[in-house]
This record gives C-alpha cells, sequence and structure tokens, in this order.
C-alpha cells in the first residue's frame, strides 16, 4: 500500500471507516426492533462487531499513518521523541538481543553524536509496535496514542466506556457468557465506540497536516 499524500491518508481512513460505520449501523437497527431471544441474539453479534471495528479501525488507521510517514526521510534532531524511538526501533531490537556494550553504544552514539543524520521510520516498524493479537482496552489504546504522538486528552472521558463496558461485554461473548447489556447501554456503547473512531480519524488527519511528528523549532 502506498500513502503519498495526506488526501490519500484521508481516503484510506475514510473508506476503512465508511463500511464500518455501515455494518455498525445494520446490527443497531436490528437490535432496536428485536426482542426476547432475538434482541439477546443480536446484542451478542452487536457487542462482537462493536469491539472488533474499534479494534481494526484503531490498528488499521495506525498502521496507515506509519505507512504514510515512512515516505520521508528526516534527521533525528527534527523528529520528537516517539518518533525517534520509532526510527531507531530496529538498532533497540539488535540491542535487545545482545549482551555487547558495543552494540549498545552504537545506539548511545546516534542520540549523543548523530542527530543531525538523516533517519526513515520504516514501512515495517508497525509489525513491531502496534500489536497483532491483544485486546485492545485503555492502556494499549493509549501507548498507541503515544506511539503515533496523538493527544490523549481527548480520549480520556472514554476510558470507562473502553475498560467497563467494551472489553468486558467482548469477553462474555467470545467466552460463551451472555453479556449483561440493555438496549440503552447498547446504544450508549454504540455512541461511544463511533465517536471514538471518528474523532481517532480526526487526530491522525490533523496530526497529518500540521506535521506535529516534528519539533517546533
Amino acid at each position: 500500500m502506498k500513502i503519498k499524500t495526506v488526501e490519500n491518508l484521508l481516503g484510506e481512513l475514510d473508506e476503512d471507516l465508511i463500511w464500518r460505520t455501515k455494518e455498525l449501523q445494520a446490527i443497531k437497527s436490528l437490535v432496536e426492533k428485536s426482542s426476547g431471544s432475538d434482541l439477546k441474539l443480536n446484542h451478542r453479534v452487536g457487542i462482537a462487531l462493536l469491539y472488533a471495528h474499534w479494534e481494526g479501525y484503531i490498528k488499521n488507521s495506525s498502521i496507515c499513518y506509519i505507512l504514510y510517514l515512512s515516505q520521508f526521510s528526516f534527521k533525528y534532531e527534527e523528529l520528537t521523541e516517539n518518533f525517534i524511538a520509532l526510527s531507531l526501533q530496529g538498532s533497540f531490537k539488535n540491542c535487545a538481543n545482545s549482551h555487547k556494550v558495543s552494540d549498545q553504544c552504537s545506539v548511545v552514539n546516534t542520540l549523543i553524536n548523530n542527530l543531525d543524520h538523516e533517519t526513515r521510520i520504516r514501512d515495517k516498524v508497525h509489525e513491531e509496535v502496534i500489536p497483532k493479537i491483544a485486546i485492545l482496552d485503555s492502556k494499549l489504546f493509549f501507548e498507541i496514542l503515544f506511539i503515533l504522538g496523538l493527544k490523549k486528552s481527548p480520549f480520556e472521558l472514554k476510558q470507562h466506556l473502553i475498560d467497563n463496558v467494551l472489553v468486558p461485554n467482548r469477553n462474555d461473548v467470545v467466552h460463551g457468557r451472555n453479556p449483561s447489556i440493555t438496549k440503552d447501554e447498547f446504544d450508549k456503547s454504540f455512541k461511544g465506540v463511533t465517536e471514538m473512531l471518528e474523532l481517532f480519524r480526526k487526530e491522525i488527519i490533523i496530526a497529518a497536516k500540521s506535521k506535529s511528528y516534528k519539533k517546533i523549532p
């Protein structure tokens, strides 16, 4: 996948969000019209989809942003600390697998003496920093925000929804238990998740347009 411009990035994020939103709207409509055993079934399906699209969109959008950034060359000193860390992921990995001080000093040397050298954020770095198999609770989500240099504050009020509603209900469904949730609670979960997805999209685009990945001179 090649994402060369902010417009390309926006297109990828929008295309991914549109089909997810349509699918969520469809299950929401079924929940609203159902009752009895059908309601219980649709709640289970709806919760599974809410969580799946929450995790899927956050991870896919993060990857798109990293792919967009990977085309550029930067000097280390131009980047914010989180992106310096991203660009050095390969070196950190080598250090972790080595007990040689000489290997560790190569990273120290870069940070002390070579900040004016050029670097790139590798397009495959997301495989090392965006977990493939993990429950996307608030702790992991806030770590992803930090990795990408996105603001945490717009999402802090959603922490309860993530950790006390979305993830526990998802766990109930995948482990064969019936989640305890009413139509009103499902509606609030739907509203909260769709708001977070749209906000995440917005924050990535703002970051790309403002070049917040670079230090302010």
